[in-house]
């Protein structure tokens, strides 16, 4: 859910277009994404890390109850890298089908994944930095 389901879905699809468009190799460099992508996108993303502030961050998650490593996991924002990484033709494994605010004035999206469990991460940071304050999968997915 969020208070601005259809801005939501705007700026996905801004960012997916942006994506889409470059979807033969080479794989452009994150500096060349960093320009291509839109600004406010780029911004909402994490700043990169070091490999030791990864270290230092699993470290400590590893630390915490099941319960809280689930919330800590889904509530980090990703780097712009982490996120092109599972954006990559040959990592990806959701593609957006369609989209829609429904009735209860959600927004609603619908992939088609190649196999399940899919990796859909990338697809839950890209509809946070896009502004949706609830993002959840059915419960039979």
């Amino acid at each position: 859910s969020t208070g601005d389901p259809d801005g939501v879905l705007a700026r996905c699809a801004q960012v997916m277009t942006a994506v889409l468009t470059a979807t033969t190799p080479p794989w452009p460099s994150r500096e060349t994404w960093a320009a291509a992508l839109p600004p406010w996108f780029v911004r909402r993303c994490a700043p990169e890390s070091t490999p030791e502030q990864d270290a230092d961050w699993l470290a400590w998650w590893r630390g915490l109850d099941a319960d809280r490593r689930l919330v800590e996991a889904r509530d980090k924002p990703w780097s712009l890298s982490e996120w092109l990484h599972w954006l990559r033709p040959d990592e990806r494994t959701w593609y957006w089908w369609s989209s829609r605010v429904d009735g209860s004035g959600a927004a609603r999206i619908e992939v088609e994944v190649a196999g399940w469990p899919a990796p859909l991460g990338s697809l839950e940071w890209l509809l946070k930095a896009c502004g949706a304050d609830d993002v959840g999968l059915p419960e039979d997915a």
